[in-house]
């Protein structure tokens, strides 16, 4: 198992790309640098990042803010993209006020743990 700091960090990363505008518009457009879909950031944070078992070993040495973030977040990016169609349109979903708000769950969600904007 991994160490706690590089598994929160390794969360904190795909939270970041959640919460940045600037990185959907790179990476959700045909032909950029990076690659990546809006489905794409719920499996790389759900599925590859485990956090729902992270949160299950460190929750109780967490602060009730960041455990309260962690579940804003989660049930926030679950709920849209269980709406989400099979092949969601990038530019939809990067325009759609719920995303926005999935977005402001992660830039808390980071903000609880690092104290800093992202």
């Amino acid at each position: 198992m991994m160490s706690y700091e590089d598994w929160l960090e390794r969360i904190l990363g795909c939270a970041r790309n959640i919460a940045s505008r600037a990185h959907q518009e790179e990476a959700w457009k045909a032909g950029g640098d990076l690659v990546s879909s809006p489905d794409e950031v719920y499996q790389a944070l759900m599925e590859d990042r485990t956090p729902d078992l992270f949160f299950e070993i460190y929750g109780k040495s967490l602060s009730a803010q960041q455990v309260q973030c962690w579940h804003d977040l989660k049930s926030r990016l679950t709920s849209y993209y269980d709406r989400m169609p099979l092949y969601p349109d990038p530019a939809r979903v990067l325009e759609d006020p719920e995303w926005d708000l999935v977005r402001q769950a992660a830039a808390r969600f980071v903000l609880a743990f690092n104290g800093q904007s992202v």
